[in-house]
């Protein structure tokens, strides 16, 4: 793409406008974001094509499935507690749901197996019916504050401390020969579903008369379309923005017994007021988490251990790529990691060598190595400057200089799974509709197009250029992402 400065004349058409030619070929947005790679989310987003397929018309949140593993976690309850034993043990336990039936072969912390023999509905009480569901057991079996669902488990060979908070995990079942199929446990685990809300952005600019002479063309495969400087600068400013809210922001929807309660301007007719939705930060916030001393340095060993650690949640342990969004801190720190382990200029496969002519011989002059990207376990880690990360505007000086925000990196899971992208962006729309990106011109006394015009919208000494994007950002599966922080 080639973006040239001009002045208004005979060749600015309407019919080769931007503003104009997007109204007619809404995808011609995705196109313009070339000119704003510095917007490292947005431009990868717009770039690779990553648009959820859903379409929304009449409502202004989006929800999604994630299914991690087919069955759930079985803890001990709070306050459970029983010591080591050995030899043939029965024991009364309660756990935290009711994912265990009987004739299920479990092992606990310590690796010992044993066999659930009943299911309990009141405390030290079996049940008569096999497979029937335990009731929660209110009367304590192991302290003041055990309450769970009951079960009775016989280990052969005994079993560790069985404390609160601790797994027991179900491995199998076994039943004798002739057995009945009414005596099968039958369960399912449902998809986890996560909920966003979409973010209307708007932003106007009044562009006087004696802005009109001053145009920007943008060419690109053989096509020039134009649009006003002033317009340029402006939409800079939007786009930007429109990066911040979609790392930064916090939905603002308050829940209270399964209902959602939306702000908004007092006496205001749209119900869902002034709606904002979670950017990325704060969907994956809840997820992994991990440290690193800027002082001693970022290692390889920091890199590759928490890529273990997110591998574990991914797609599969291996095949999967992250890309890592930091700042200038977090660049240079993934330099010196991987500079650490370099042995030639090009060894670590993810190293492009720069060069320069020689003034005296013409030859090239080798200036170092460029390190983008990291393979490791199986799996591949591409590192992205993220601008907005060193933004001493909205982070502080220490935050976007050396501090928190421009040396953290945060792992995205870029993969697919079934053909359907992790992370992607989600925009309010229908058949023929996308409110993604729009721009339109509001004429006052001053018309972009035609000067001679004998109507305007308004008195003002000027036309309005007004964008907006009403959108958002899904991170599907959020436990295959994660933050590296330096402190």
């Amino acid at each position: 793409m080639k973006t040239t400065n001009a002045t208004f004349g005979t060749d600015t058409q309407v019919s080769n406008s931007l503003v104009s030619a997007m109204l007619k070929h809404p995808e011609i947005s995705s196109t313009l974001i070339q000119q704003y790679p510095r917007y490292a989310l947005t431009y990868l987003l717009e770039r690779t094509g990553r648009y959820a397929n859903v379409k929304i018309a009449g409502d202004k949140s989006f929800e999604w499935k994630v299914l991690g593993r087919t069955g759930q976690k079985v803890e001990f309850s709070t306050g459970h507690s029983l010591t080591t034993q050995s030899g043939l043990q029965d024991v009364t336990v309660q756990v935290s749901n009711t994912e265990l039936s009987k004739y299920d072969v479990v092992m606990d912390g310590a690796g010992n197996v044993g066999q659930v023999v009943d299911v309990l509905v009141a405390a030290g009480t079996a049940d008569g019916t096999a497979l029937k569901p335990p009731a929660v057991l209110t009367t304590d079996i192991h302290s003041s504050t055990a309450d769970g669902y009951g079960y009775s488990i016989r280990f052969a060979n005994g079993h560790g401390n069985l404390n609160g908070g601790e797994t027991l995990a179900r491995i199998g079942s076994s039943f004798g020969e002739g057995s009945k199929g009414d005596q099968v446990s039958e369960g399912m685990t449902y998809p986890e579903t996560h909920k966003n809300w979409l973010t209307l952005n708007r932003r106007k600019l009044s562009i006087t008369g004696s802005a009109l002479t001053d145009v920007t063309w943008i060419e690109n495969n053989g096509s020039k379309l134009w649009y006003f400087t002033a317009e340029k600068l402006f939409t800079d400013e939007f786009m930007y923005q429109l990066e911040l809210q979609r790392w930064f922001g916090v939905n603002n929807v308050t829940t209270a017994a399964g209902s959602y309660t939306f702000p908004g301007d007092p006496g205001a007719a749209d119900s869902f007021g002034n709606l904002m939705g979670d950017g990325i930060l704060a969907q994956i916030d809840g997820a992994n988490k991990d440290v690193y001393t800027i002082s001693s340095g970022l290692s390889e060993d920091n890199l590759a251990k928490f890529i273990a650690k997110l591998s574990r949640n991914a797609k599969s342990p291996e095949g999967n790529e992250w890309v890592v969004f930091t700042g200038t801190e977090g660049r240079y720190q993934f330099h010196k990691a991987m500079k650490g382990i370099t042995v030639g200029a090009d060894s670590t496969g993810g190293a492009t060598g720069g060069s320069m002519q020689s003034m005296k011989t013409g030859s090239d002059v080798s200036l170092g190595v460029n390190y983008t990207s990291y393979n490791v376990l199986g799996n591949k880690l591409t590192i992205a400057y993220c601008p907005v990360f060193d933004d001493t505007n909205a982070h502080g000086t220490a935050g976007g200089d050396a501090g928190t925000m421009s040396g953290k990196l945060v792992f995205l899971d870029f993969s697919s799974v079934d053909g359907v992208p992790n992370i992607q962006l989600v925009a309010k729309g229908s058949d023929g509709m996308n409110r993604n990106y729009i721009k339109k011109y509001i004429p006052g006394m001053v018309n972009p197009y035609d000067q001679k015009s004998i109507l305007a919208a308004n008195g003002d000494d000027s036309f309005t250029c007004q964008i907006m994007s009403e959108s958002g950002v899904i991170v599907r599966n959020p436990l295959s992402c994660g933050i590296l922080a330096g402190e």
